[in-house]
């Protein structure tokens, strides 16, 4: 599988892209809004071993790709669908380093991500979950075209170094009917 946009490449994880893992999962200001928090060293190596092993599973319900720019072959982040079968559902999920915040690829790679979903996966039903003081990812999601579904309180354990706490969590969608009329 592999998933080309204008500047971007995204492709399975392989054990050599520990390197990018580190640099994401690493730094606590990309970290703020992901549950698990930063990872250690023997975490990251854990993570990359489960990510590529993942695309062996059947029925595989994980994909998660390193993203690469095109321009000079940097890794700068990582994209994921998690499938689930049962509702038909694909949920989308993106980090990049933060160098590359704010140059528009978050929105390029869920723009790819949605058409690969729909068009090759045939899926009924996109989501994507969001902490609510993450602007910048619902900012993508709604030009995205994905919708608003829900506000969910403290449903999200956040696990850190000053201990474990609840978050809310926004849930955005789209359907497959939705997103052929865009």
């Amino acid at each position: 599988m592999m998933i080309e946009t204008q500047r971007l490449m995204m492709r399975p994880f392989t054990l050599d892209d520990e390197d990018i893992i580190s640099a994401l999962y690493g730094d606590p200001e990309i970290m703020m809004y992901m549950p698990c928090g930063c990872l250690t060293d023997e975490g990251i190596r854990d993570h990359v071993r489960q990510v590529v092993s993942d695309w062996d599973a059947r029925p595989q319900t994980n994909y998660e790709m390193a993203v690469i720019a095109k321009s000079d072959s940097r890794k700068i982040g990582r994209a994921r669908i998690h499938m689930d079968y049962e509702s038909d559902t694909a949920m989308l999920g993106w980090l990049l380093v933060r160098s590359e915040w704010g140059k528009g690829y978050a929105t390029e790679i869920t723009k790819s991500l949605l058409k690969y979903c729909f068009d090759v996966m045939q899926v009924h039903r996109v989501c994507a979950l969001c902490h609510p003081n993450n602007i910048g990812s619902w900012k993508v999601m709604e030009k995205c075209g994905l919708r608003k579904e829900a506000h969910y309180v403290q449903k999200v354990k956040y696990v850190g170094a000053a201990g474990t706490h609840w978050e809310d969590e926004l849930e955005y969608a789209i359907l497959n009917e939705e997103f052929q009329r865009m």
